[in-house]
């Protein structure tokens, strides 16, 4: 299990690069952020549901070419889980807004054009 300030330093780290450049988040660079993600998020059983949902969004855009229109309707749910996880913890300390920094960011991601990132695989 990540540390409080591994996680925060996770946390920020992903954010900042769904919050970057169209071309900062290549599937690569998604993928290897979801890789990071994965072995925390499925240790603890109230994160599981997160993690299946990014096994799922890693296969997406493993994919050659990936499908964007999949990964964005696969990336809105994200958001919106990460949000009802956020509201969980409760409002002590800064965990829960860095949570909705990143469903914020997830959904910007989401919704902004991107179009580069299915033409970058090839």
């Amino acid at each position: 299990m990540l540390s409080l300030a591994d996680t925060t330093e996770l946390l920020d780290q992903t954010t900042t690069q769904l919050m970057g450049e169209s071309d900062a988040l290549t599937p690569q660079a998604g993928i290897a952020l979801i890789e990071a993600w994965l072995a925390p998020l499925q240790a603890g059983e109230n994160t599981r549901p997160l993690a299946d949902q990014l096994v799922t969004l890693k296969t997406l855009l493993a994919a050659n070419p990936v499908d964007e229109s999949t990964v964005r309707e696969m990336v809105g749910p994200l958001a919106e889980q990460l949000t009802f996880f956020s509201t969980q913890m409760g409002g002590e300390g800064e965990m829960p807004a860095l949570l909705e920094g990143l469903s914020t960011a997830l959904r910007q991601a989401s919704t902004s054009s991107k179009a580069d990132t299915a033409n970058s695989m090839h």
